[in-house]
């Protein structure tokens, strides 16, 4: 089985297929879809992707095509979406005779597609790109054409638009994820379901989906979630308005993220995020206590971690001050209000944050 499904951009519209044993139809998918096979295919993976065979899955996928494929590997950490990691990837694609007719494939999670996305957005002032997402994770990154890197002061400060021309989501490569990969995936499905999907938050809060479910069942909780980002997305596409829903956990959850210098991986930070935002929601009056009790009991359900980690306040408050949502001297909040609804709240202060972060952090919330 194969669910197709369509994201329409200012660039065109795209495809997004999901399903099992993509992986080995990427070369003909792709000839089928540009025609032209000269240009060049280069294929960015990292060492643990590339340990499992699939980027030579589509290599080889490719060359049958009549594709000349290219493989580069790069480390799997988030140190990777650097400016540093963009250059040493723009020579060799010289080196593999690149053209602008040229495609990029990104093989393997966000880490990957973020960075391959920004490299092609960018090479020769910009060639075509695919994503092949191969991470739970991925899911959401993989969609909507936001692409970047990383500083070291912050994460994605440096980015662009620029939309794939296809997703390719072989759902099969997410048997082989680590149990506590799949579950810091299992974040953003949640988010997904929290800003618009009440039914599957209700079915994951009552049958967690904390392991591979098996092929066809991964399928449609993809396809499932990324329903919910692309109708997002297409209402929002440059991140002027609603677009920012996609962000709700993600304020606090970068800043986490970042402090831990990335022990913690993404989903991880993201629902503490999510459990922190839950709670300033609730002090704000935006949310009711059942609201932010349900987020919690459903994050804690796929084994995901609700208490940062106790962080010099400051050191947030530092990494916060960054985040691109913010204006002048106020803060920027994407707020969960109730299941199935999010809202942008401008003019958060630094005092309604710390309390919130406070309570989460003594679990003095669920003293009340």
């Amino acid at each position: 089985m194969t669910t197709t499904l369509t994201i329409r951009s200012a660039a065109g519209t795209y495809p997004v297929v999901i399903g099992p044993g993509i992986l080995s139809e990427v070369g003909s998918r792709l000839r089928a879809q540009t025609g032209d096979p000269d240009g060049g295919v280069f294929i960015v993976t990292d060492d643990t992707v590339h340990a499992l065979g699939y980027a030579d899955v589509v290599q080889q996928s490719c060359t049958r095509a009549g594709y000349a494929a290219t493989v580069t590997v790069v480390p799997p950490r988030d140190e990777s979406k650097s400016l540093e990691m963009a250059n040493t990837l723009y020579d060799r694609m010289l080196d593999a005779g690149i053209r602008r007719n040229g495609v990029v494939l990104a093989v393997g999670g966000g880490v990957v597609g973020d960075l391959a996305g920004f490299v092609a957005a960018t090479y020769l002032r910009g060639i075509r790109f695919a994503q092949i997402p191969t991470t739970l994770l991925a899911h959401d990154s993989s969609l909507g054409g936001k692409v970047g890197v990383n500083l070291s002061r912050g994460k994605n400060l440096v980015g662009a638009f620029h939309p794939p021309i296809a997703v390719w989501y072989d759902v099969q490569t997410l048997a082989s994820l680590p149990e506590r990969e799949w579950r810091g995936g299992m974040t953003e499905v949640i988010k997904h379901a929290l800003i618009g999907d009440k039914t599957l938050f209700a079915e994951l809060a009552a049958t967690p989906m904390d392991r591979y479910p098996g092929d066809d069942a991964a399928e449609r909780l993809v396809a499932r979630a990324a329903a919910v980002k692309i109708a997002v997305v297409e209402a929002d596409e440059r991140e002027s308005g609603q677009r920012m829903w996609l962000n709700v956990g993600h304020t606090v959850g970068h800043a986490v993220e970042q402090l831990s210098h990335y022990q913690l991986n993404h989903g991880e930070a993201i629902a503490m995020g999510l459990c922190v935002e839950a709670q300033l929601a609730l002090d704000l009056g935006l949310a009711d206590t059942e609201t932010r009790d349900q987020i919690s009991f459903v994050l804690v359900r796929h084994g995901l971690p609700t208490v940062p980690p106790a962080f010099d306040f400051t050191e947030v408050v530092r990494v916060l001050n960054l985040d691109k949502k913010h204006r002048s001297n106020e803060w920027t909040f994407v707020l969960p209000v109730r299941i199935g609804r999010v809202d942008i709240v401008h003019g958060v202060t630094e005092t309604a944050l710390h309390k919130a972060w406070q309570q989460v952090l003594t679990g003095e919330e669920n003293q009340k």
